[in-house]
């Protein structure tokens, strides 16, 4: 009884937990184009920006009321004028974008341009930012305080405007060893792996694992593999890994998968860049634990094949031994930059000239998942703080003072705390005033019309295959969300669409039974099927409620349905793009008619599962995919 109790709580806890993800707005992606000098953002709500120019140095500050970010600070470093962008959660209800010029240059804010494509969907357009000329910097009592920085700050500046021309000049050229990352060859290291790399750091790294948590999956975009790794399985048999593959799954742009073969209760995998070693490979869990599997034998009865790979430690400290850095915030009014974690830490520390910082080494240290960074604005003592991984085993952060705050000592407060002192070199001056910056409502955009694509010809077939069903529920989300209760209504609605257009559409099921793939399969050969189109909603673990987006998968006929519906549902849905993808699903490689499977959103992802719940957003998922379906009909029939 005791225990049922505890199942009904837990339900009950799920539902509230829900509850909360819904109601609060969320910025679901953004990019920065910097060839265009384009900002784009997208909320799952409306919202109306709020926009102001601070100087001192430039900063493009735009708030988003009522939208919540849901993850620590991101900080993206850019080459050029525009030095970085940062977002994060201002406040407990507003999400804060930070675009931060160089020392040296600003733009005009009447030059900036919001445009609201639609509430939840903005570009912000950027003038070219000027160098500021000297009968504008500050005061002389000011600027000759500091008569070297001011100096090495103009030549800095000087030196980065030509930096930026010539990097536009490259950019130009489209150098593609330049422009992507490129796998040049995998070891194995005494605490995991790494991948040597040549060109530049990879943007995007995404690690997942499957449902059945028999593989992970490494994802880098504008990645290249070289004649070394292509297409290659390399057999591992160490730390739970029997086998790394891989695979160049798109093209333009290029993305590379490296996918892991594992145990299934081995542990999760991190994926992080180092620009020394490359991409390091590291699970999250002491090797002592794994290293059973060290010396096992192959199913062949020869030795561990790792050990024909050249091993090179990266670091002797084992995953256990090292603190995690849990925070960097300001303290005591704005005195002291605090660094906390969760086991005893030293430091040393330097000025970095190349970085213009006050840079903390921290030995043997990782930042932690959760880390929470200091939340910055135009009164604060410091201009900028980045905290970063250097390497597997080693934190560092870089410390940029405002114009009128001093670096004091760095202090050992306890085992777990530093301290750095921060004092102030006069009475603070006043700044000069921030520049508003207007920004118009969003467009008025005419709704959809609800008239779907005519097709000329009504002999065709399409096989819809509603997901999962009867004793398999499919994958199973937040809150106890099934993906067969998500969706059999879509794909409902989705042939009742079809047949108001006078296509014919049969179902593999229209009610909750269970049907095996191999039926599934069958029964759109009988029907002597056009399309086959598969609908599903995704999943993966529970601790990563982060990821949510559609994706759509094709075999080999499928690719351009595939595309076209794919670019429906973005088109007219508001969900995150998790991109075409090529699999070997069963129900696709085995059919003979263009085919491809949908995945609707994920039912583990905070963004995605409260709204598969709701019958609007379904019949909106149905009807995108019926356009995409028409469309792609009209083109080819």
């Amino acid at each position: 009884m005791r225990f049922r109790w505890l199942i009904v709580l837990f339900s009950v806890l799920n539902v509230l937990v829900c509850s909360s993800a819904a109601e609060a707005a969320r910025l679901l992606r953004w990019r920065f184009d910097g060839n265009q000098n384009r900002l784009e953002f997208t909320t799952d709500q409306g919202v109306q920006p709020q926009a102001q120019l601070i100087p001192d140095p430039t900063r493009v500050v735009i708030d988003l009321p009522g939208i919540v970010l849901g993850r620590p600070t991101q900080t993206q470093r850019y080459r050029g004028v525009i030095r970085e962008i940062r977002v994060g959660q201002f406040n407990n209800r507003t999400t804060r974008i930070v675009i931060e010029l160089v020392p040296g240059y600003t733009l005009d804010p009447n030059q900036v341009k919001f445009r609201g494509i639609s509430p939840s969907r903005w570009t912000v357009d950027l003038p070219e930012p000027q160098k500021i000329s000297p009968s504008s910097s500050l005061p002389p009592t000011q600027r000759t305080s500091q008569p070297t920085a001011n100096s090495s700050q103009r030549r800095s500046s000087s030196r980065l405007e030509r930096q930026n021309r010539q990097s536009r000049q490259r950019q130009s050229q489209n150098t593609a060893s330049n422009s992507t990352t490129r796998l040049e060859s995998f070891e194995v290291s005494r605490n995991g792996f790494f991948i040597r790399t040549s060109g530049r750091q990879p943007e995007n790294i995404e690690v997942e694992r499957s449902r059945n948590r028999r593989h992970i999956d490494i994802e880098l975009e504008d990645t290249t593999i070289s004649s070394n790794l292509s297409e290659q399985d390399v057999e591992v048999n160490r730390y739970g890994v029997s086998q790394v593959r891989f695979e160049q799954i798109e093209k333009s742009p290029p993305v590379v998968r490296i996918r892991m073969n594992v145990e299934r209760d081995s542990p999760d995998w991190d994926a992080i860049f180092n620009s020394e070693l490359g991409l390091v490979i590291l699970p999250r869990a002491p090797i002592s634990s794994l290293e059973d599997s060290v010396n096992k034998p192959n199913s062949q009865g020869s030795s561990n094949s790792a050990s024909r790979l050249r091993t090179r430690p990266i670091a002797n400290n084992r995953v256990s031994q090292l603190a995690t850095i849990e925070s960097v915030q300001l303290g005591n009014n704005g005195t002291q930059l605090l660094i906390r974690s969760n086991q005893r830490v030293r430091a040393t520390n330097q000025w970095n000239r190349s970085a213009n910082a006050f840079q903390i080494t921290i030995p043997s240290a990782r930042l932690s998942d959760k880390f929470v960074g200091p939340q910055l604005n135009a009164n604060s003592p410091l201009a900028g703080v980045r905290v970063l991984q250097q390497d597997p085993k080693t934190v560092v952060v870089l410390v940029q003072p405002s114009t009128d705050t001093q670096i004091r000592e760095l202090n050992q407060v306890s085992d777990q705390l530093l301290a750095l002192q921060l004092q102030q070199r006069q009475a603070r001056r006043t700044l000069p005033p921030t520049s508003s910056i207007p920004v118009p409502l969003p467009e008025q955009n005419t709704p959809p019309s609800n008239t779907l694509p005519r097709v000329p010809n009504s002999r065709i077939v399409v096989m819809l295959d509603p997901g999962h069903g009867g004793k398999d529920p499919g994958a199973i989300g937040i809150g106890g969300l099934r993906e067969k209760d998500v969706v059999l209504p879509i794909s409902l609605e989705v042939a009742s669409l079809l047949e108001q257009q006078g296509i014919q559409a049969v179902l593999t099921r229209s009610d909750d039974r269970f049907i095996s793939l191999a039926g599934r399969v069958q029964m759109a050969e009988r029907a002597r099927s056009d399309l086959f189109v598969s609908i599903h909603a995704n999943a993966i673990s529970a601790s990563r409620p982060d990821v949510n987006g559609l994706e759509t998968y094709y075999h080999q006929l499928g690719r351009e349905l595939a595309q076209t519906v794919h670019k429906s549902v973005l088109g007219s849905v508001e969900i995150g793009d998790r991109r075409v993808r090529q699999a070997r699903f069963y129900v696709l490689r085995n059919t003979s008619m263009p085919s491809i499977l949908v995945e609707t959103g994920f039912v583990t992802g905070y963004q995605d599962a409260p709204k598969l719940r709701q019958p609007g957003h379904r019949s909106l998922m149905a009807r995108a995919i019926a356009q995409g379906i028409l469309q792609y009909i009209r083109r080819n029939y």
